[in-house]
């Protein structure tokens, strides 16, 4: 078997769950945000809960990759170029956390509901970014090691 062989098998089995940890997390809050029926208060607090999920699952996420041996550290190991799609995606932990914490903001306003304009594109935005960091991550993987993750595990 060949070095990258067997540096693959590692990858996929920690990567994977990790995904799709995320995928679902973002899943379920997408769905509380178009959720219908209750009150203003039950759909602010429905979205709040699927918010804290959302951001539980994204830190989990950026620990994964950016902690010292982390993904990003074990990417960078490999022959193919990467710096610069790392750099990226690091930046995307950053925005992402910053419109996760915009989103908080906006959902403890007063007037804050499904009716809200601002606060429904602020969480569309979100959800938004963290499927295009994913696809950034799975286009990145695919090109290292050459296997399909976009499903989410």
């Amino acid at each position: 078997m060949s070095r990258t062989e067997v540096d693959r098998s590692p990858v996929h089995s920690r990567v994977g769950p990790q995904r799709g940890r995320l995928k679902d997390a973002v899943d379920t809050f997408r769905a509380a945000t178009t959720a219908t029926g209750g009150t203003r208060w039950d759909w602010c607090a429905g979205v709040g809960t699927a918010l804290a999920g959302l951001r539980g699952a994204w830190q989990e996420h950026v620990q994964f990759t950016e902690a010292p041996n982390g993904l990003f550290d074990e990417l960078l190991d490999e022959p193919v170029e990467v710096t610069p799609a790392i750099d990226h995606l690091r930046r995307d932990h950053t925005v992402v956390a910053g419109a996760m914490t915009r989103v908080g903001s906006l959902l403890r306003a007063p007037d804050a509901g499904p009716d809200d304009e601002k606060l429904v594109l602020a969480l569309a935005n979100v959800a938004k970014l963290v499927d295009q960091h994913r696809r950034r991550g799975a286009e990145l993987l695919y090109r290292v090691y050459s296997v399909d993750l976009a499903g989410g595990g």
